[in-house]
């Protein structure tokens, strides 16, 4: 038994150093059945995908897609929360194109609104007097993202972030969303998964890898195992996760 795929990697399109073929082919040498290029949310920000680039990028995983055959490459994106009202950096028109949608918090990239700056980004980054609001607040934007757009996985939770992970695991796992393992930034400690494992919701273990020679890093699995836990319940252990549609219900690769 082993990993079939890894959901969460990084190209030239953001910030990463390899070109998406180069990630691909990283991939198949480690065996993998699966790859997701995901890179950083479509905006004019720096580190993401630029908008005039996205077709570009598309046609490279197409490309892909079409020359090696015995591996699926999937068109992803890693998408920035920037609201309580759960925002993400993420055109309407950009997400029919994509398979994959990872969503996470990250600290560097501010919100282009003021009200979203001011009363979720600030807050996150700052000393927030009621700590326990906050959490729910944050949790609350997760879910609210996760309803409102096809989230696959909940990137990295906990970094840079507080959450509720019982109500966000409860969550997940009503509407089909995977909680991200990630390799290069796991915070998460022996209780939160056995926190989240409670509510039922499963897991997808990914590398976030930003140079092709990370692409397949599962070593955030033995935090996993450290908690003593079923590793059935990582969906990209030994069998392939699932694509959330939304008028189809959910498919297999």
């Amino acid at each position: 038994m082993a990993f079939t795929g890894d959901f969460h990697t990084h190209s030239v399109y953001s910030h990463g150093k390899g070109s998406v073929e180069d990630n691909v082919l990283a991939a198949r040498e480690k065996g993998l059945k699966a790859v997701v290029i995901s890179d950083h949310g479509v905006c004019v920000y720096p580190n993401n995908i630029h908008p005039a680039d996205i077709n570009n990028y598309l046609l490279d995983i197409k490309r892909c897609r079409e020359k090696y055959k015995d591996i699926t490459v999937l068109s992803g994106v890693e998408a920035n929360l920037l609201s309580n009202d759960g925002d993400i950096d993420l055109p309407e028109e950009a997400e029919d194109f994509l398979d994959w949608i990872n969503v996470g918090f990250h600290a560097i990239r501010i919100p282009d609104k003021a009200k979203s700056f001011f009363s979720f980004w600030l807050p996150n980054v700052t000393f927030s007097p009621n700590k326990t609001a906050r959490m729910a607040r944050n949790t609350e934007a997760y879910i609210k993202a996760m309803q409102r757009y096809r989230v696959s996985a909940v990137a990295h939770p906990l970094r840079q972030i507080s959450l509720d992970l019982k109500a966000l695991g409860e969550a997940a796992k009503d509407l089909g969303v995977y909680i991200e393992i990630n390799s290069k930034s796991c915070v998460l400690e022996r209780h939160d998964f056995e926190t989240l494992c409670r509510t039922g919701c499963e897991f997808v273990c990914s590398s976030d890898a930003h140079s092709p020679d990370q692409v397949g890093d599962f070593s955030a699995l033995r935090r996993f195992d450290g908690a003593g836990l079923d590793r059935k319940l990582i969906a990209n252990w030994d069998r392939l996760p699932n694509i959330r549609h939304y008028k189809k219900g959910r498919r297999e690769l």
